[in-house]
């Protein structure tokens, strides 16, 4: 049969049968549906506490295209930071990419060398390059050339990394990752041809500190409870961070969202758009390729309904809609 004449999944079978997929691996995941760290959950549960005022009446059209990095985009929701894990194969980031560029979205790639970065390049999807603080700072330096001349439309850090990482509670990679001097940082975002990303960012300090550094934009993220536990959820300072430079730089988020329903909400408290790395490794293993582009797709659908609902004519007038917080 064809797979266009299937029936569609949802989102939430996307992720149930990437889950079903990777147990018969033997890997067993941790999010959406199964553990999280604890940002993510504070994270969930502060998302699932916010509510928005409808206005059903005078119905509009709906547009969801955005410009990003010079990138014209059709959805605010793009794959975060991943890289490629060990049940995973080493077509995978090309393939997961290959979604991506189907969906008319952009992806974020972390660790990884030159033929992954042009691999995922050569597919046709706008790539983020996020290069990792390494204590040798000639290898970020390397990195940076490298996704400059590959083609990448921005690049950017993770600054969470400065300590390393955390997983199954154990603290991996502080012998190769450190924090960055200020005057180093801001020459290699200054001497950088692309647009330059600052990720992890939590807090108004750094917010401000990353615009004046000289970085287009941020990522407000916990990294999916990757460095830290107890970091403040990137929803809830989202609010604050937009208040003092959105008008400035370009702010986005991750950690935590699963659907429209968040993407919706954290557009709403200022968010240009909405990163995805957990649901998007599900969705390739339930799909591969196409179900990348299904799992965007479903997700942005999700999306228009709520701006639909609301007299949302584009994604710049959810900034108008009224949310709630109930408990």
């Amino acid at each position: 049969m064809d797979k266009k004449k299937e029936k569609q999944l949802m989102t939430f079978e996307i992720y149930q049968k990437g889950i079903e997929n990777l147990k018969e691996m033997n890997v067993d995941w941790v999010y959406p549906g199964g553990r999280r760290g604890p940002a993510v959950q504070a994270n969930r549960a502060y998302l699932e506490s916010l509510f928005f005022e409808p206005r059903f009446f005078d119905p509009v059209d709906i547009g969801t295209e955005l410009e990003l990095f010079g990138t014209k985009l059709r959805n605010p929701v793009f794959c975060s930071a991943i890289s490629r894990l060990p049940h995973m194969p080493e077509t995978c980031l090309a393939e997961i990419a290959k979604g991506v560029a189907k969906a008319g979205s952009f992806i974020m790639l972390g660790i990884g060398g030159s033929e992954e970065l042009q691999s995922a390049i050569d597919t046709g999807a706008p790539v983020v390059k996020i290069v990792k603080p390494y204590h040798n700072t000639e290898q970020i330096y390397k990195k940076v050339r490298d996704a400059e001349s590959r083609g990448c439309v921005a690049l950017g850090m993770d600054i969470d990394h400065f300590y390393g990482l955390l997983a199954d509670g154990k603290f991996m990679r502080t012998e190769l990752f450190g924090p960055q001097q200020t005057d180093e940082l801001k020459r290699i975002i200054s001497e950088s041809i692309l647009p330059f990303i600052i990720k992890g960012v939590l807090s108004v300090y750094d917010a401000e500190k990353s615009l004046e550094l000289g970085a287009k934009a941020i990522v407000v993220s916990n990294h999916g409870s990757g460095s830290f536990d107890y970091t403040i959820p990137s929803m809830h300072v989202l609010p604050k961070i937009v208040e003092k430079v959105g008008d400035k730089m370009t702010i986005l988020v991750d950690t935590g969202f699963e659907n429209g329903n968040d993407v919706f909400k954290a557009l709403a408290l200022g968010a240009a758009a909405v990163g995805f790395a957990s649901p998007m490794i599900l969705a390739y293993a339930a799909e591969g390729t196409e179900g990348i582009e299904l799992l965007i797709n479903q997700i942005t659908k999700e999306l228009v309904r709520n701006m639909a609902a609301s007299g949302c004519a584009n994604l710049t007038t959810i900034r108008n809609v009224m949310i709630t917080k109930c408990t």
